[in-house]
């Protein structure tokens, strides 16, 4: 079922942001202890488009459903020992309607210190995914107002960011750099409807369960963290449990991602650029599933100068193609219309030129102005153009004002 916004939601957002000002003043003393720490933050987006809906029903107008308010608290009771927890209500159109949740929460072991450092997590953890995946929680962190949607889908943002499990990490320093590596076992979160989307084009009657997953990655820092190197690869696997009237039979879907990510760092400047491909495996749903097996192919490249000490722009190519094989969806239209259900070719790929610019008038806050000029729609949420389906060639205004204590 669709989920939508509702008054309890407004008063939730009243008491957490009370809760949040009321720390802030305490926050300071909070680190002196080193201890124990507690952060928070929170954000406002305004959203424009000329066709499509982006936070909202932005093509109507302004759009203001891009809003997160959250809270982080940190506890290192030995300096052996951490415990770590965020909880988020967040905003985004029909994908988020401001649920309080746990956004991550773990407890971490370190087993061996030095130039050769081993830990463990246990709890629910972020996913090692990328440059950015483990920082794009905060708004201050992220290289834009929004995410490269080739590699981080903010469309299920939930599916991409953490997941209940545990996990090994490490980190070596050797006459080179620093190798930061971590593997994680792990069962996906896949309850939202836009994951469904995703999976099979529709909302099906039954629902998606995370099953026993993986990801690893190893991160490759140089000449002090001006250039930065990573793999990260895995095996994310959802089972389908069909539901009264269903086309579908129990099965699964696996995606295998492998990410080729690349940082250069310098004064003024710098480059970013990530490739992936993610193999989709299908299996036992059944001879009414007219989908098969493929490869998604994504990549982006940016570049971000900060010309001043608080002010940065930055510019950005972001693509998307869901089928490797069939970049501009002909032969799924054809599929589609064969099968009764017939889809545009454009929700397979989606080409994005992003322009920027950000002011930090205090370390607190972050005031953002971005552009987009898109060609596709694989990046938006399916459920925000409901009934209908969202156009081929679009264009995006955003603003925001974040703040973080």
């Amino acid at each position: 079922m669709i989920r939508y916004a509702s008054s309890r939601s407004t008063r939730r957002l009243c008491l957490f942001g009370s809760l949040l000002l009321g720390w802030s003043g305490q926050v300071l003393a909070f680190e002196l202890n080193e201890a124990l720490q507690v952060h928070g933050f929170l954000s406002q987006a305004a959203a424009l488009t000329n066709r499509n809906n982006v936070g909202g029903n932005s093509s109507d107008g302004w759009a203001f459903e891009l809003r997160e308010l959250g809270a982080n608290v940190s506890w290192r009771p030995d300096p052996d020992w951490l415990l770590s927890a965020q909880g988020l209500m967040r905003w985004a159109g029909r994908t988020d309607d401001g649920d309080l949740r746990l956004d991550y929460g773990f407890v971490d072991r370190t087993l061996l210190t030095g130039d050769n450092r081993l830990g463990i997590q246990l709890g629910k953890i972020k996913n090692s995914y990328g440059l950015y995946n483990t920082t794009r929680d905060v708004a201050h962190t992220r290289p834009g107002i929004l995410m490269p949607q080739s590699i981080y889908w903010d469309r299920i943002r939930d599916f991409m960011l953490a997941a209940p499990g545990v996990s090994l990490y490490g980190e070596h320093n050797g006459p080179l750099g620093t190798l930061n590596w971590q593997a994680s076992v792990l069962k996906p979160e896949v309850s939202a409807t836009e994951v469904e989307y995703v999976n099979f084009l529709m909302d099906m009657p039954g629902r998606l369960k995370g099953r026993t997953s993986w990801l690893g990655q190893a991160m490759l820092e140089l000449d002090h963290e001006r250039w930065r190197l990573g793999v990260s690869l895995g095996d994310m696997a959802m089972r389908y449990a069909p539901a009264g009237i269903d086309p579908l039979q129990p099965g699964t879907t696996h995606y295998r991602p492998i990410v080729l990510s690349l940082e250069h760092n310098r004064e003024t400047w710098t480059f970013a650029a990530e490739y992936t491909e993610i193999a989709v495996k299908y299996r036992d749903h059944g001879p009414m599933f007219i989908l098969s097996d493929n490869t998604t192919q994504a990549y982006y490249v940016q570049a971000t100068w900060r010309f001043e000490p608080r002010w940065q722009a930055y510019a950005r190519y972001d693509a998307l193609y869901v089928s490797k094989g069939d970049r501009r969806g002909k032969q799924f239209e054809a599929l589609t219309a064969a099968a009764g259900m017939p889809l545009p070719g454009h929700l397979l790929y989606a080409e994005d030129i992003t322009v920027g610019l950000r002011h930090d008038p205090t370390p607190g806050w972050s005031l953002s102005l971005e552009a987009h000029r898109v060609r596709g729609a694989a990046g938006l949420a399916r459920v925000d153009h409901l009934p209908g389906l969202p156009e081929k060639g679009w264009n995006l205004l955003l603003l925001q004002a974040a703040y973080r204590f």
